[in-house]
């Protein structure tokens, strides 16, 4: 049986007024201390100390990574333009992190949560799709 990961895009402290419900956060972290996961990694976007994972999720969290918006490929050097990529957001371009890149993502159950659904978490999930990973939108911790 494969091993569950659960990616929560930008589920920041500066986002927390886009939450669906003040319930938000403590649904979140109740199915990551239930172990529906086998591990949980934050995608912050850290532009200022408010965008960081918000501190109710931040001990079932096993691991960062840094991930923002609005990269151009003229934001890279030649060797990493190659991982800039189209996206179906507004924000036209995103970066494949090179966490994301050295990970064997096919290994995993996929879920993906967090993020404004049109926006990040779209960037998000068209690099899965540009990868061939196979995943699972978790509609509850969408917003």
């Amino acid at each position: 049986m494969k091993s569950s990961i659960l990616f929560l895009v930008h589920c920041e402290e500066a986002f927390r007024v886009h939450f669906p419900d003040k319930m938000f956060p403590l649904r979140l972290r109740r199915a990551c201390q239930a172990r529906k996961y086998d591990r949980v990694i934050a995608l912050e976007s850290k532009i200022d100390n408010d965008n960081v994972a918000i501190q109710e999720i931040t001990d079932v969290v096993t691991d960062k990574i840094d991930f923002g918006w609005g990269y151009e490929p003229e934001c890279f050097d030649q060797e990493e333009k190659e991982f800039v990529i189209p996206t179906k957001s507004c924000h036209e371009y995103t970066w494949i992190p090179p966490e994301i890149r050295n990970m064997n993502l096919k290994n995993y159950k996929v879920f993906v949560g967090g993020g404004c659904e049109s926006e990040c978490l779209q960037d998000f999930l068209d690099i899965l799709t540009h990868l061939g990973i196979d995943y699972q939108k978790v509609k509850g911790y969408i917003f």
